[in-house]
């Protein structure tokens, strides 16, 4: 008799489907207003029932989604179209692509909140210190595959905390300025550009003792420098002698 009632408690259970999350904000069992929950939360035409749905880089709960992912990549936005102070509000922003589009400089009034900024692939002609003021949190930058010809004095400062900087397949004629001086940036990829001369304080500070962390990856392929001209001590701040990237001009 046991056993019995044991078998069919079994069966019982085996015939219960699984609930299922369908929806974006399908995160509450039930309506509190209405207390209706789900009309159909098991669908026996799928192998393995879908879990909760929650979108890139947001955290979800109950019925609150927060978000800290914005991608406006591959379509034909331009700087116009682009308003001054179109990113306020977003206060925990911190990631943003726009990457592919026609715009032509960094867009002003960015969040102060970006840890990430990649604008590879458009059509940026120049980085002044207006495009990057107020990112202080800033630790990436994605400027790859531009028509950059020069970074204005004093940008990089706007960004105190700067990692990773992205300036290759550009136009450039000379590494940056504000690299030596900046304490925090570790990679920077200069390759494929139109660099003919590297100086001796362009990367490192002048003194020894200046605190200022190693770089651990900086390329200067495909540059018109010729490398056996660029003096050893260029690179006296770099711990790693695999760090620096160097090759002859296609």
């Amino acid at each position: 008799m046991k056993a019995t009632i044991i078998l069919l408690l079994l069966v019982q259970v085996s015939w219960a489907g699984p609930f299922q999350q369908r929806g974006l904000f399908d995160f509450m069992l039930e309506d509190e207003a209405s207390g209706i929950g789900p009309e159909d939360p098991y669908d026996p035409g799928l192998e393995t029932p879908l879990g909760p749905v929650c979108p890139f880089r947001c955290q979800c709960h109950l019925r609150v989604v927060q978000c800290s992912d914005l991608e406006l990549g591959t379509n034909p936005l331009k700087s116009s179209g682009i308003e001054n102070g179109a990113f306020q509000g977003m206060k925990k922003l911190s990631y943003i692509r726009i990457a592919d589009t026609n715009i032509t400089s960094i867009p002003q009034g960015l969040p102060p909140s970006l840890t990430e900024l990649h604008l590879d692939g458009n059509k940026i002609t120049k980085v002044d210190a207006a495009g990057l003021k107020g990112l202080n949190n800033l630790a990436k930058l994605g400027l790859s595959f531009n028509s950059i010809s020069g970074v204005e004095n004093g940008s990089l400062a706007n960004t105190p905390h700067l990692r990773e900087l992205h300036l290759n397949n550009n136009k450039l004629t000379r590494v940056p300025p504000g690299l030596a001086e900046h304490k925090y940036i570790q990679v920077v990829y200069l390759h494929n550009n139109n660099i003919s001369v590297v100086g001796s304080s362009d990367f490192c500070p002048p003194g020894h003792n200046t605190k200022k962390a190693s770089y651990s990856g900086v390329s200067l392929f495909s540059n018109p420098v010729q490398y056996w001209e660029i003096q050893p001590s260029t690179f006296r701040c770099v711990y790693v002698r695999s760090a620096i990237q160097l090759g002859n001009y296609k």
